[in-house]
């Protein structure tokens, strides 16, 4: 059975998150992610999930290190390691992991000290490293490729067969793919191959539309096609749409939940 999740971070400009939970929840969503975790009162958090009879499905487990940088690596296993424990707080057993951090310019470009090879192979080996932490917590990492244009031109992992590849080597059942069909467009297209060649290493999918990020069917990509596709192949994992409104938040949840309709 699929599972449906959406992330409240871009939706409600300007609200606090524990109303986006309120609000999401009073139409109709009751798993959500959320983007860093660092900045957010976890355990304020955790009551109003409680209470409104919502589920954190995932978050971002990144701050200020990134997995392709391998000066820091003993930086990134630690915060990992805090990032474990707030997903112990939430009852979450999913975060999110890129290959570069983001900053407020953009993602940490790291190509001025090493070459694509080495960055690849310090993703790998820092996957490695925190795998077992995952394991014996029981928390699983979506390693996330992403799109490198624009201020995130430094981006180290940007293709599905690349993320999938550095998953597999790393060979953990606690670290798997996220693929985010809104980059994976942009990145190289051909989505439902790419998603299907992967389906075993990927619990975790991400929906918006291209070109703007906005809600499905604003864009150019068949969700009529791809998800049933998707379900038929027995795909059991969570569907998160991770989307920014194009006008009012709730004006575009009809948008949303009419993908409901498409599996049953």
């Amino acid at each position: 059975m699929i599972d449906w999740a959406i992330n409240i971070e871009p939706l409600y400009p300007g609200m606090d998150i524990c109303e986006k939970i309120e609000k999401v929840a009073a139409a109709g969503f009751y798993a959500i992610e959320f983007w860093g975790w660092q900045d957010k009162d976890i355990t304020k958090i955790r009551e109003t999930c409680e209470r409104t009879g919502v589920s954190v499905r995932a978050f971002s487990g990144m701050e200020k290190y990134s997995l392709c940088d391998r000066e820091h690596m003993e930086d990134m296993v630690e915060w990992i390691k805090r990032s474990v424990q707030t997903a112990k707080i939430l009852g979450c057993d999913k975060m999110v992991l890129f290959p570069n951090h983001f900053t407020p310019n953009g993602c940490a470009d790291f190509r001025d000290k090493y070459s694509h090879d080495a960055m690849v192979a310090n993703v790998t080996h820092t996957l490695m490293r925190i795998a077992p932490i995952l394991e014996e917590n029981n928390i699983t990492a979506l390693l996330e490729p992403i799109c490198n244009s624009g201020a995130d031109a430094g981006m180290s992992v940007t293709h599905t067969s690349l993320g999938a590849d550095i998953v597999r080597a790393v060979a953990s059942p606690n670290v798997k793919l996220l693929c985010d069909v809104f980059h994976m467009q942009i990145m190289h297209g051909n989505l439902l191959n790419n998603i299907m060649s992967n389906i075993d290493i990927v619990p975790y999918i991400h929906i918006a539309d291209v070109p703007d990020r906005h809600e499905p069917g604003t864009g150019e990509i068949n969700f009529d096609f791809l998800l049933p596709t998707i379900q038929e192949s027995g795909f059991e994992g969570t569907i998160c749409f991770e989307y920014f409104p194009e006008g009012d938040t709730d004006a575009g949840f009809p948008a949303v939940k009419r993908l409901f309709d498409l599996i049953k």
